[in-house]
């Protein structure tokens, strides 16, 4: 039987039972599967056995199971029946880099971080005399637990037919690979050749635009070294890296730096100095100019504090000088350097309340206990560009749906008085509860409701009618955006909150 033709349920050498096609690449056809015999999940890769090329991509991945560098995802088995040619790899739940920036690029610090894991892994991989040549976001994984992940070491390369042209032509395309990634970390955008996941990288009169070009606050270290890698061939004078070893160095050297630019409120009607990637624009239509003005207004206004007295703003600020501005008659609760607390804030006590930990809320029946929790200090880190998402979910929440909801625990270190919580949210028709308690727990109902808010969107500020005592808040979402149609996802900049 051809792989194209395999139902779910197949038993592969009586050991592998296959559960969900994945998809395929010309011939090949990629299975997420059961191992009966060790009983758990793997991913199996199937092609015809008396097709081109099986023979090559058997011995690739016999090749790569013989490398034990972890950050590569390990061939657990290869082999050939009468039909089919089979690889089996490990199943990791982990997100692939294409949907971790499908909200946006990463922080800079940490696209540096994940790409010295990858080029490092290549670099060991190349002194076994082997290389990866088709690098792309779908091949980079990152596990809850913030391990990085190369898919397709040797054998997707052997699925798509391509070849080095020696040592140094291997090392070459891997390094630009590597720095293909670090390019769509740090804007969203895939400078590659093969379609991926992502929007392409722009160009001009054919040559790639650098990543500043595309995406304002992108250090300067990073960018010099991803068009050395990507642009330099273009460029006289410039010489292009030779290795992912190179590239390592490099990366271990940089500063990370970036230049602030000048200060200046931009148009009324520009988007291209905004503060959130172009996903958050999509989400909006054409009655939302004014609330992503005001966000523009807002973000510049933070640029021009943090030239003025420093990087000392804590996450809360930038939504709540939102929320006074968008209100327009709120006296200021902040003050200024030296200065005595003004006698609105001293009275009212409506200050900020500092969160000291964080963690996904998603409790059974339904759920297992976190919700991509790589991500969540993203509402806390004071940068509407990056952002926590829920999981994608093919129905809505509810009592129809598979689960109530999904939300974020935040720990205020000991019991405080909480008067609002301001949440920065993306896409439109978010219904969210705040809960509270004393004590910590795992069951939904042991929070208490004590305020909710129907189909918001933008900037949301949501708290009971008198302030209360608590420790833990959670921010429960019980409805959340759909997503072009095709399920439903939350998303969440930023969170705030006033005692």
């Amino acid at each position: 039987m051809p792989p194209y033709a395999v139902e779910p349920g197949t038993r592969l050498v009586d050991r592998y039972r296959l559960e969900k096609n994945l998809g395929q690449a010309g011939s090949t056809v990629y299975w997420r599967a059961q191992d009966e015999l060790l009983d758990r999940p793997v991913g199996v890769c199937l092609l015809d056995g008396g097709s081109e090329g099986a023979a090559e991509i058997l011995a690739a991945a016999r090749q790569a199971a013989a490398v034990s560098d972890p950050r590569f995802l390990r061939v657990l088995d290869a082999s050939q029946t009468d039909e089919v040619v089979y690889v089996v790899t490990e199943w990791v739940a982990a997100s692939s880099l294409a949907d971790l920036l499908a909200d946006g690029p990463l922080p800079p610090a940490e696209a540096r971080a994940m790409v010295v894991e990858i080029a490092g892994a290549l670099a060991a991989a190349h002194k076994q005399g082997l290389s990866h040549l088709c690098l792309q976001p779908e091949h980079v994984l990152r596990t809850a637990h913030g391990q990085v992940k190369v898919a397709g070491l040797a054998v997707d390369a052997a699925v798509r037919g391509l070849h080095a042209g020696g040592a140094e032509d291997a090392a070459r395309r891997d390094v630009e690979g590597c720095a293909a990634v670090l390019y769509a970390a740090l804007t969203a955008r895939w400078p590659g050749d093969q379609p991926s996941g992502l929007p392409p990288a722009p160009r001009e009169n054919g040559v790639l635009r650098a990543p500043r070009q595309v995406r304002a606050g992108v250090p300067d270290d990073l960018d010099e070294i991803t068009c050395r890698a990507l642009i330099a061939r273009h460029r006289a004078g410039s010489r292009p890296l030779q290795s992912p070893d190179e590239l390592v160095t490099l990366l271990a050297e940089a500063h990370v730096t970036t230049r602030l630019p000048a200060v200046a409120l931009p148009s009324a009607d520009s988007r291209g100095d905004t503060p959130f990637p172009p996903s958050y624009l999509a989400a909006y239509d054409d009655t939302s100019r004014a609330r992503r003005r005001m966000m523009s207004r807002v973000a510049w206004a933070l640029a021009a504090l943090v030239l003025v007295v420093g990087l000392g703003l804590a996450a809360w600020q930038l939504v709540m000088v939102a929320f006074d501005d968008d209100d327009g008659d709120d006296e200021p609760t902040s003050t200024s350097p030296g200065s005595e607390p003004s006698e609105t804030s001293s009275s009212t006590g409506r200050g900020p309340v500092e969160v000291v930990g964080i963690t996904g809320f998603d409790p059974p029946p339904g759920g297992n206990g976190e919700e991509n929790d790589d991500r969540m200090q993203r509402v806390l880190d004071g940068d509407t560009g990056t952002v926590w998402t829920t999981k994608k979910y093919n129905e809505q929440f509810g009592p129809a749906g598979l689960k109530d909801g999904v939300g974020l625990l935040l720990d205020l270190g000991e019991t405080r008085s909480v008067s609002s919580v301001a949440i920065a949210l993306r896409g439109e028709g978010t219904d969210v509860e705040l809960r509270v308690a004393e004590e910590r727990s795992a069951d939904l109902g042991d929070y208490e409701v004590v305020a909710e808010a129907a189909d918001q969107s933008g900037l949301a500020e949501i708290g009971p009618e008198q302030p209360v005592e608590a420790r833990f808040l959670l921010v429960w979402l019980t409805a959340i955006p759909s997503v072009d149609g095709s399920g439903f996802r939350g998303t969440i900049a930023e969170i705030g909150v006033r005692g």
